[in-house]
């Protein structure tokens, strides 16, 4: 049984106390006030209680209401419209009770009320009165009490109307700021509000608009009609776009990139990489004035530049380093650069560390000032001798000249930088994973939440970056933000290092502007396609956990996070893998599943059993002995592991066998049908040597 109690209050509200047991969404219909005009419920204010549906919230109490509002309250009972007068209780599910037992709680009801104190109703704001009694049709006639109704309903869609319009702003604010792609999913969300009386707006502080929030205390608004000024201490709206916003792109052709705009400048190892060499082309330049600027101004900065993870997930990285600007409560704050490097087809770090570790190290640096760490640990992958030789010798380098440790380039901030060498293990690569590992426990990915950024190494905020995204933080800090923005289209900006491998005339590894067209960016640094365009079959376009898309696609799409996202595939770590038609495409794609099937560490069932599953039927492709029925399960079973496991790396291996039915469907077919052809031959020609004098020869005519 559910059941409300509402008691009066001086100050003009009214406290109600709910008992949830479900939630659920929506808004109920309204049906009749009859059933709430019951004998026992005393003349008075009456106020509407209306219901709404909601999964956001299981359990609501003591929520504070105003009298005159219509609130909505997460619960759906057997009467979807409750009308109270003061001090009464109703159970929703009254009709249940028998004539008898009715009457007695309608003495208990009375008996209740009378020992109920009474308040003063002098500052309650005015209401209708309608009396109650025994018989209800004599107290509003038909036409009141449908006016009654209308007038409720439009009340409860004008409220709806305005909490739709709260939420598009907000998805649209969400939008703007490049937060993911996840904000989709705030469209089917509820959000409670408590209507609070209208009152005059507080000094200082414009009209609300219309289906939105209040402005905020001190935050000064345009003056309309004949709302007076602001004060004169108020601080004036802001004019522009708020801090942090990148500029608007006006571009409509993407690339080459120039040789003066280019951040790596030693990518090939042309020329030395220790300290003296790096601070000639421009590394450690006026680092002590971007410190001394501060982290939100760092943190703006990167947030301007439009700078998004390029260790695959593509997340705005000064919205994630922000996240570590929280209260200090006596934990020491850490940064983590991921340079575990497994990602099949992916070699950009490694060039980074071996020919530029310099960026890197001053990357850390001013990182960690960004997050308020004193702390930096660079995770480096097991097989990477040279490249952790090299950057040990930039940070042992980094300390002697005093731009790492106690008073870092002499700008009071202290921060010290080491290096952790890996296993080996590809699963290590998963922030959490990694941070187990730097731990000294198994590399096996934690639940999330909590993040990193409140409980990460060792107990301690922290945030996990990758090492491409740290080592263009000061470039971006030295040339500003704008600068780097306008490379590339708006939520894809910067610049960007590609690795080109497979079927081309020329491998190599290559920083061009984002947004350039994919066909455009192979053949113009790796020399196109060896047999050219026409020869090639398909392209893997973000390394290999991305799924491959066909030469039709390659040819017209753009090579960044929407572009390639259209094409459904992704940009993942930027390493294209180039096919022409000499390849197997089943037999390439089974080779994948079969490494994410070695490395997944087994935690989760999905991830453990189904990648096993993914590798049977996939080398099954490979020789044809399949059904056709197996693709379309194959197909589901990648569904069933997408999105079911701890970490993204069941997602990372379901989906190129997904793009790979959803490209090459006709492939497997064939190749099925073919064995099926083959097989059935050679049990007739079996046959026919086993026993020739069942062969049947047709009689002359």
């Amino acid at each position: 049984m559910i059941s409300f109690l509402v008691n009066r209050r001086a100050c003009g509200v009214y406290k109600v106390s709910l008992g949830l047991t479900r939630a659920y969404r929506g808004l109920t219909e309204v049906k009749s006030l009859q059933n709430a005009l019951r004998p026992g419920n005393k003349t008075g204010n009456i106020k509407l209680v209306n219901i709404f549906r909601t999964s956001s919230i299981q359990n609501v109490k003591n929520q504070v209401i105003d009298a005159e509002s219509v609130i909505p309250f997460l619960m759906r009972p057997a009467k979807p419209l409750l009308i109270m007068g003061e001090g009464s209780r109703i159970d929703c599910n009254d009709d249940l009770l028998s004539s008898e037992q009715r009457a007695k709680k309608r003495e208990s009801i009375k008996q209740s009320e009378v020992d109920c104190p009474k308040f003063p109703t002098e500052k309650l704001p005015p209401t209708t009165k309608f009396p109650i009694n025994e018989n209800v049709e004599k107290v509003l006639d038909p036409a009141d009490q449908k006016e009654l109704e209308a007038d409720l309903l439009e009340r409860l869609k004008d409220m709806a109307r305005k909490k739709k319009s709260r939420l598009d702003e907000r998805v649209d604010e969400l939008r703007d700021n490049f937060i993911g792609r996840n904000y989709a999913s705030l469209q089917g969300r509820t959000i409670l509000t408590v209507h609070a009386k209208e009152s005059t707006p507080p000094k200082g502080s414009g009209p609300a608009k219309p289906g939105g929030s209040p402005p905020p205390k001190n935050v000064s608004a345009p003056p309309t009609g004949g709302s007076p000024p602001a004060k004169s201490g108020a601080p004036p709206p802001p004019k522009g776009p708020p801090p942090g916003t990148p500029p608007p792109q006006t571009k409509t052709t993407f690339g080459p990139l120039a040789d003066a705009d280019r951040i790596f400048t030693n990518l090939y190892g042309r020329h030395d990489w220790r300290l003296k060499a790096a601070m000639k082309r421009g590394d450690w330049y006026k680092t002590k004035e971007i410190i001394a600027k501060g982290d939100k101004w760092i943190v703006n900065e990167i947030k301007t530049s439009g700078l998004r993870g390029r260790g695959g997930a593509g997340f705005p990285s000064g919205l994630k380093w922000s996240f570590m600007h929280k209260p200090p409560d006596g934990r020491p704050k850490f940064l983590v650069v991921n340079a575990d490097e497994g990602e099949p087809g992916t070699c950009k770090d490694r060039e980074i560390m071996r020919h530029d570790p310099h960026k890197l190290v001053e990357g850390c640096l001013i990182a960690g000032r960004a997050m308020g760490a004193n702390t930096g640990f660079i995770y480096i992958r097991g097989e990477f001798y040279n490249e952790a030789c090299n950057l040990q010798y930039a940070i042992i380098e980094a300390y002697k000249a005093g731009y790492l440790g106690k008073n870092a380039c002499g700008s009071g901030f202290d921060f010290d930088l080491y290096v952790q060498r890996g296993a080996g293990a590809y699963i290590c690569g998963e922030e959490t994973s990694l941070i187990e590992s730097l731990e000294g426990k198994a590399g096996k990915p934690r639940n999330k939440p909590p993040f990193p950024a409140d409980i990460g190494v060792f107990g301690c905020p922290s945030t996990v970056t990758n090492v491409e995204t740290v080592a263009v933080a000061p470039t971006i800090c030295r040339r500003g933000g704008n600068w780097f923005a306008s490379f590339g289209r708006t939520r894809n900006s910067g610049t960007k290092l590609f690795n080109i491998s497979g079927h081309v005339c020329n491998p190599c590894t290559v920083e061009e502007e984002m947004s350039m067209p994919t066909r455009e960016l192979i053949e113009r640094h790796a020399g196109g396609v060896i047999g050219g365009w026409d020869n090639l079959l398909a392209i893997i376009p973000g390394g290999s956990s991305t799924p491959c898309i066909t030469k039709e696609h390659a040819s017209s799409a753009i090579h960044d996070y929407d572009g390639l996202m259209a094409v459904r595939s992704s940009m993942g770590t930027g390493a294209l893998i180039v096919m022409n038609k000499d390849t197997d495409i089943i037999k390439a794609i089974a080779r994948l599943s079969a490494f994410y099937k070695h490395e997944s560490c087994g935690q989760c069932t999905p991830c453990r059993e189904g990648l096993h599953w993914v590798n049977m039927i996939m080398h099954r492709f490979v020789t044809g002995q399949a059904q056709i029925a197996e693709i379309d399960m194959l197909f589901e079973l990648t569904k069933q592991i997408e999105g079911h496991t701890i970490c993204a790396l069941a997602d990372g291996a379901a989906w190129p066998p997904q793009g790979l039915i959803r490209n090459f469907r006709p492939v497997i077919e064939e190749r099925i049908k073919k064995r099926a052809a083959e097989d059935q031959a050679k049990a007739e020609a079996l046959q026919a040597e086993r026993f020739p004098c069942q062969t049947v020869t047709p009689c002359p005519e």
